[in-house]
């Protein structure tokens, strides 16, 4: 009783230091968190029973995805000029609707399919596959028609590892007119994953390849951007004769899971685990060029890396 009176007379004391700035667990390289149906337009890829690739509902019977997984690759998978392309029977080709590969349900299969002219992957590693029956219960995902530049930040959804998997606030360190260099390494296994601007949930960008592994911390992944071939697209619409002009996007606005508990890193979808104010939740990194989402303010932490912190 005597200690609490002099600690009521003396004033609340001040916070330790440890808990005045912020602490910060960062997984690198980004490994991706389960994706619990936050983009459930993005779809999985099977031909013959075997999940192949990623791809996304831009309507109920279009589903943009990699050309490399319409084709068959007579190479490997990496990026020469051009190379032999075997087509693939289209009627393999199934599309799948669900997190998870084991429970995801199958809904259609492809019929037709449109493609860039000539062999070239480099630059137009992208497909619109044309399916035989529409989904119509899911809303499809809007085309950005502005892309993304170098600077920006993305969210990428892609399957891998048993399950659909997203990776947020991920940098885009180089644009050109027809790809996107992402620092991410390719942990999701699975080509045709959906780049989706964070900001607005537009679809801006298909993944193409990476490399080396996911364990290196200087990965990268290149995806080749849709804007670039809003020609195609729009012929695709217009084959795709179960379409309609829905084209919902829900906006999201940072992290997916900001503000989520975590203990560490590796359990948030930016790779970061702050410690601050009595709490510990998901967040992401930030500087001045890159802002934090509302309700939240950029801080340096005891590992000299800013973050966004919870205000």
């Amino acid at each position: 009783m005597s200690l609490a009176l002099v600690v009521a007379c003396a004033g609340a004391p001040d916070p330790p230091a440890a808990l005045s700035t912020p602490q910060l667990d960062l997984a690198l390289p980004l490994r991706g968190v389960a994706d619990h149906a936050y983009d459930p337009a993005v779809v999985l890829l099977a031909v013959a029973g075997q999940p192949l690739c990623t791809g996304t509902l831009l309507e109920e019977d279009v589903v943009i995805t990699a050309r490399r997984c319409i084709e068959i690759l007579q190479t490997d998978a990496a990026c020469p000029a051009g190379q032999p392309l075997d087509e693939r029977d289209l009627d393999t080709v199934h599309v799948l609707v669900g997190d998870d590969v084991a429970s995801a349900v199958d809904r259609a299969q492809g019929r037709a399919v449109v493609l860039p002219p000539g062999d070239a992957l480099c630059g137009q590693d992208l497909a619109l596959l044309l399916l035989d029956a529409p989904i119509d219960d899911i809303a499809p995902v809007a085309l950005s028609p502005t892309g993304a530049a170098q600077g920006d930040h993305v969210r990428t959804s892609a399957y891998g590892a048993g399950a659909k998997l997203v990776r947020d606030h991920v940098p885009v360190t180089d644009a050109s007119p027809r790809e996107l260099a992402l620092a991410q390494a390719p942990c999701v296994g699975l080509s045709g994953g959906a780049v989706i601007d964070e900001a607005t949930g537009a679809l801006v960008g298909v993944v193409s390849r990476g490399g080396p592994t996911c364990d290196s911390p200087g990965g990268w992944e290149i995806a080749t951007r849709t804007d670039a071939f809003f020609p195609l697209v729009e012929q695709a619409m217009r084959l795709g004769t179960m379409s309609h002009a829905a084209h919902m996007a829900k906006e999201k606005k940072g992290p997916v899971d900001q503000g989520a508990s975590c203990d560490r890193g590796a359990q948030c979808a930016a790779g970061a685990c702050v410690d601050y104010g009595g709490a510990q939740y998901c967040s992401r990194l930030c500087d001045p060029t890159d802002r934090c989402p509302s309700t939240t303010r950029c801080m340096t932490s005891a590992q000299s890396t800013a973050v966004c912190v919870a205000e």
